[in-house]
């Protein structure tokens, strides 16, 4: 079963815990339960029942009367606010929702029926990529179960091969060449796939490496292959994984490579300048960036 934490709570729905322990003694809701060891957490229910009232509570609705809603009347209501940005996070809690039950099919239900209506980039800039964002916050935290993360993301790895199986043949002069992987112990790699598809989708010439690749193995692609870039992607490696140290590895085995970092782990670091490295902090930026090289 999972378990959450008021942090946990607060960090997933924007709700600060002070005022979670406020309607909780205020309104009665969001009662946490307890260990045997008297440790307060919450379950997945729970959360379900935060991230609605948050929802709600963001689009201007007032605890006072959230509160008294049914949760008939909370899912009429929330099925009745026609708003994009409120309907976009609806389906991402849809999403969360359906990952910690292990209820594959729904998920994929949802993922498929964004897909048909909005195609394969924006459901993984908008739907996936929100998305990832929550289950990253329960990953770190160790409030997901590796099966369950495993399982939702099969999902959309097939979805973004069939994408990429969907474009145009590679031409035989394709370029330039980026070569594109992980570092060792990084194993999330669906943003990687997404820049794959990018790189083909604007008629560059990807060469896959993928996840968890030492540089050792790096090094050896580069010999054979001579790539005109390099591209790492930084997500969620472990937690003694320095970014500058690597950086400085990757510059000192590659110092003539011209090197691309993007990824969610660039926003919650502070990066020294490298000579050969170019970091990307924004998706527009990766956007730009893999559309111009040459």
């Amino acid at each position: 079963m999972n378990r959450f934490s008021i942090k946990d709570i607060e960090n997933l729905t924007g709700i600060k815990a002070h005022t979670i322990r406020i309607w909780e003694q205020r309104y009665g809701i969001l009662q946490p339960k307890r260990t045997p060891t008297n440790i307060r957490y919450y379950d997945a229910l729970d959360l379900k029942t935060a991230l609605r009232i948050s929802l709600l509570n963001n689009y201007g609705y007032k605890i006072s009367r959230i509160h008294e809603m049914s949760d008939e009347e909370m899912n009429s209501l929330i099925q009745k606010i026609n708003d994009k940005d409120f309907k976009l996070q609806v389906l991402v809690n849809e999403l969360l929702e359906a990952t910690l039950a292990m209820d594959i099919d729904r998920y994929e239900k949802l993922v498929n029926e964004y897909l048909r209506k909005y195609g394969i980039e924006q459901t993984i800039e908008q739907l996936v990529f929100n998305f990832l964002e929550k289950i990253g916050l329960m990953w770190m935290t160790d409030r997901l179960f590796p099966a369950q993360e495993h399982m939702v993301s099969n999902v959309v790895y097939r979805k973004l091969a069939l994408a990429i199986e969907g474009l145009p043949p590679k031409e035989a002069d394709a370029g330039p060449s980026v070569l594109l992987f992980l570092p060792e112990g990084e194993i999330h790699d669906i943003g990687l796939m997404y820049v794959n598809y990018l790189l083909r989708k604007y008629g560059k010439n990807p060469i896959y490496l993928g996840a968890n690749s030492p540089i050792k193995d790096v090094k050896m692609v580069v010999e054979a292959k001579h790539p005109d870039y390099l591209y790492v992607h930084l997500t969620s490696v472990a937690s003694d994984f320095d970014v500058n140290k690597y950086m400085q590895k990757l510059h000192n085995t590659f110092p003539d490579s011209k090197i691309l970092v993007s990824g969610s782990l660039l926003n919650v670091t502070k990066q020294i300048p490298v000579k050969n490295v170019q970091f990307m902090y924004t998706l527009q930026q990766v956007r730009d960036i893999l559309i111009t090289l040459n």
